[in-house]
């Protein structure tokens, strides 16, 4: 006596090989989303230790901005201590100093206190004494210094109308290497209680400039910033977890793997609803047997039921014990490997074994209209059921894409109230975008079968009749052949939605160095040394492996004459002949000594426009107030997106330029790299503060960089696309093959071998090439409602691999399908009818 679940598993003899199919794919793709969620689970909790790392055990940094020229009193740091939540208070004084009677240059100077919490957030160990001094390593570079060398630091204080210097002797006991991932920055450390007194606006009850804060724990940050802002409302607060820039990629990431995740699932549940459809084709006819002998209903449901539950079990059993395996052995293997940054590979098994069992609910619920579906099914209705499967719009169907559509536009609309760049306008947005996808794919078959009774006609007056013949007989398969359909265009989805984001972060990469390197070689006057003159650009212009050269300044300060009085302003000391040269600017006529460039901001502010004068002064120190230097002349206007702080550009011949105009950068174009760069050694060897760079080593790190970062989701993209193009093809190689039957009767009718090959090629081309473009369409419509997240920024497309994906599609399905068609049309007809 056979029990429910012996018939059940002795049915999957008659279909082995779908049975392994369905199993692997579920395999597959429980094991990509588990190993994706681990990674980013693992790289949020990393991301919290790099905050730790760069920020210390700061939670808070309060005080007072630099143009309120108040600070911190002993009495508000009491404050803050007695208040509830906080749990360590530590100040801090900042200033900008001269180092080693550098005059033309001024550092970044922190007074720090000796505890535990200042020493985690600027890094250092040494207790300082007042005579004791922490620099960084580039400091220590610039200034050939070691520890246990002296260091001398000049501020230039404010005292009533005059400037008093307070110079300090300090003994070097520490120097800083750079964070890792990090340039080492112009730092120094001394005692606060030194730098405090050296500030302007600073007395005996002065306590530092700013307060770190530690707090309890991370979640009561928050509600202690607004205490603090409740205690006084003109106090900043910032508070560390809550940095946009160190969150952004993270929060990119995020929606990357979420989106990445879904789709991986939809594309794993059409594949295997399809594997099913082959497989239930295979053991249609003991169904057949089984409702003809008495079979019940129930019974049929059970045995399928049975069947399903046990492949899924076995797929998100396997899928997971392959995700341990890859997260624990392999992808340590990998990060080593392929020099990726390191990345925590930590296990959580609550949250591994919540994702088996919700893929496991979730695949269930996807898989139950097949048990529905093969259950109510009667004997003559499985031997008939491909034959009807017209697709019908109902009133309800509207109805419910109403309501989901309506409810995606009042997402989107709300994500622009609160903001879209906030943690709950980005959700909405994100949900949002998948419901209005959702109800694409859903109204996908409608629009197919639509679009095939439009274009019969012209099929047959452009392709011929094999062609019509095969877009009619494609009709009544659309709902079977729709999981081929989705599952390529889940896959153009995620190849256009990840390709862009890892397109677009590469691109902005470019754009930040582009905008950092206008040439091949940037020299650097870190130091801003005065000896290097527009002289030497001539000299470098002279080395055969260079082919131009041309200098920027620093930004003096100075003042322009307006409506309101005298208003500041910077400029910059430019070669313009040599602009104009370059085409960097257009040709003009006007005096160079007393012309001035001016960008459309300050044209638009002064109402300007080339031909008129400007006043332009300066601050008298003795009067201790402005006067004026001379009149300047308007003309051209330019460089508007140069840079957003400066406004006036003259030439070097120019009458405002003084002994504080000084060179800050060289930019050099070079024939070749390579050997400009040995050339420009001499001027190391005069200079050793000079800091050489050239844009294409800089490229080069910052694409090594991206690659190692996005290689694991470039793995999952190629076991991705090559697991949807093998099941693709193989669903529709049986599907082909079940029809030999109607190929046979076409053949006895008058239709030719070729004739044959070219029916079967235009049938599985349309649904590949509906798939490839609605795909396509879909993508790119995803990833511009996901760019609206971060608005402002630029979204780029990755147009080489899609199309590269898409022909390699294309051709994989021409030559597996005109080798079928060629091997069924050489069939001999006896043996077909026969078999049919």
């Amino acid at each position: 006596m056979f029990t429910m679940r012996t018939i059940a598993l002795k049915l999957f003899r008659a279909a082995w090989a779908n049975v392994l199919t369905s199993i692997s794919i579920i395999t597959i793709s429980i094991c990509l989303v588990m190993t994706m969620s681990v990674y980013i689970l693992n790289a949020n909790s990393q991301m919290k230790e790099e905050i730790q790392a760069l920020y210390g055990e700061m939670d808070l940094l309060v005080g007072y901005n630099p143009d309120q020229h108040r600070l911190l009193t002993s009495q508000q740091i009491k404050n803050f201590e007695s208040m509830p939540g906080i749990t360590k208070v530590s100040s801090v004084s900042l200033a900008h100093t001269n180092v080693e009677n550098k005059k033309n240059t001024s550092f970044y100077t922190v007074g720090v206190e000796n505890d535990d919490l200042v020493k985690s957030r600027y890094h250092f160990n040494v207790n300082l004494e007042p005579k004791d001094v922490v620099i960084t390593e580039n400091m220590a570079r610039l200034f050939h210094k070691d520890v246990g060398d002296t260091f001398n630091v000049t501020f230039n204080k404010t005292v009533g109308n005059s400037a008093e210097a307070k110079t300090g002797t300090f003994t070097i006991q520490e120097i800083l290497p750079p964070l890792k991932g990090t340039d080492s920055p112009n730092i120094i450390l001394i005692q606060n209680d030194v730098l405090k007194t050296w500030m302007d606006n600073s007395d005996a009850e002065t306590a530092g400039m700013f307060a770190l804060i530690k707090t309890e724990n991370d979640n009561v940050a928050t509600s202690v910033g607004a205490d603090l802002k409740q205690l006084d409302d003109t106090l900043r607060v910032d508070i560390m977890n809550d940095y946009d820039e160190i969150k952004r990629n993270l929060q990119a990431l995020i929606i990357f793997i979420i989106v990445l995740s879904f789709f991986i699932l939809l594309i794993s549940s059409v594949l295997l609803l399809s594997t099913f459809q082959l497989l239930f084709y295979k053991i249609k006819e003991q169904l057949m047997v089984l409702r003809a002998l008495g079979a019940s209903t129930k019974q049929v449901r059970r045995i399928v039921q049975l069947q399903l539950t046990i492949i899924i079990g076995f797929g998100v059993l396997l899928g997971t014990s392959v995700s341990l395996l890859v997260i624990k052995s392999w992808l340590p293997k990998l990060i080593t490997l392929m020099k990726m940054p390191d990345a925590k590979t930590d296990l959580p098994m609550i949250f591994v074994i919540v994702i088996a069992i919700a893929s496991f609910l979730l695949l269930q619920l996807i898989t139950q209209w097949q048990v529905h579906k093969s259950a109510s099914l009667l004997p003559l209705q499985i031997a008939t059921e491909n034959e009807n499967l017209n697709l019908r719009w109902t009133k309800w169907k509207t109805i419910v894409m109403g309501i989901v559509a309506f409810i995606s536009l009042f997402l989107f609309a709300n994500a622009y109230q609160v903001g879209t760049s906030s943690g709950k306008g980005a959700l909405m947005i994100l949900i949002g975008t998948l419901l209005v996808c959702g109800i694409l794919l859903y109204i996908m078959p409608y629009l197919f079968t639509e679009l095939f009774k439009i274009s019969l006609k012209p099929i047959r007056a452009v392709l011929g009749k094999e062609a019509y013949l095969a877009c009619q007989q494609l009709m009544p398969q659309v709902r079977k052949n729709m999981p081929i359909v989705l599952s390529i265009v889940g896959l153009m989805v995620i190849l256009i939605f990840g390709s862009s984001l890892f397109k677009t972060n590469q691109q902005n990469s470019y754009r930040y160095i582009n905008s950092q390197y206008e040439t091949s070689i940037k020299i650097d006057n870190e130091l801003e040394d005065p000896t290097i003159t527009p002289a030497l650009i001539k000299e470098i212009e002279a080395l055969p492996s260079v082919s131009y050269a041309y200098e920027r300044s620093n930004a003096p300060y100075i003042v322009l004459e307006g409506d309101n009085g005298w208003e500041g302003s910077n400029f910059e000391a430019i070669d313009v002949e040599k602009y104009v040269q370059l085409e960097k600017l257009d040709a003009f006529k006007g005096d160079l000594k007393n012309g001035v460039i001016i960008t459309e901001r300050l044209a638009k502010k002064h109402q300007l426009a080339v031909g008129d004068h400007i006043m332009a002064g300066t601050f008298d120190e003795t009067l201790q107030h402005e006067v004026p230097i001379g009149e300047l002349l308007v003309v051209d206007i330019a460089f508007d997106s140069y840079n957003e702080y400066i406004d006036l550009f003259v030439d070097w011949s120019s009458f405002i330029v003084s002994d504080s105009t000084i060179i800050t950068d060289i930019m050099v174009e070079a024939n070749d790299t390579e050997q400009a760069l040995a050339d420009l050694t001499f001027l190391q060897e005069r200079w050793p503060a000079l800091k050489i760079t050239d844009k294409e080593t800089f490229i080069e790190q910052n694409d090594e960089m991206i690659f190692q970062r996005w290689s694991l989701f470039v793995g999952v993209f190629v076991i991705l696309i090559t697991a949807t193009c093998l099941g693709v093809l193989q669903t529709l190689l049986h599907s082909i093959y079940s029809k030999r039957g109607d190929y046979a009767i076409q053949r006895l009718i008058g239709l030719s071998p070729s004739g044959l090959i070219k029916l079967i090629l235009t049938q599985v081309l349309s649904f590949v090439l509906y798939g490839l473009v609605v795909g396509t369409i879909l993508g790119l419509a995803l990833t511009r409602m996901l760019s609206f997240i971060d608005e402002g920024a630029p979204t780029y497309y990755d147009f080489f691999t899609l199309s590269m994906t898409s022909i390699v599609f294309l051709a994989a399905t021409l030559i597996v399908f005109t080798l079928q068609g060629y091997w069924i049309s050489r069939k001999k007809l006896a043996n077909e009818i026969i078999d049919i």
